[in-house]
């Protein structure tokens, strides 16, 4: 995966136990984007670095092949990683 983007974090606990975490994706040669992460408590850094990470990655791959104003309203995401990615 390349890596020619920055990452930036911020945590929030909540009263659940669970982290909200805030996160910016930044580069020049892409499209910035923010989102959230909940994490459950004891979940390392490490952890939640590969989570928004693989699913960026999973966001560059379907852009190249789909315009990103169109959506299916027939399917579900199923995924339960409870990441959410926005555009800048």
């Amino acid at each position: 995966m390349r890596t020619d983007y920055k990452l930036k974090l911020l945590s929030k606990k909540l009263k659940s136990g669970k982290c909200q975490i805030k996160f910016y994706v930044s580069s020049d040669t892409r499209k910035n984007m923010y989102g959230y992460l909940l994490a459950e408590s004891g979940t390392t850094l490490k952890e939640v670095v590969g989570k928004i990470e693989h699913k960026v990655r999973m966001i560059e791959t379907a852009s190249q092949h789909y315009q990103s104003h169109l959506y299916n309203l027939a399917t579900r995401d199923v995924s339960n990683d409870h990441i959410l990615i926005f555009n800048n």
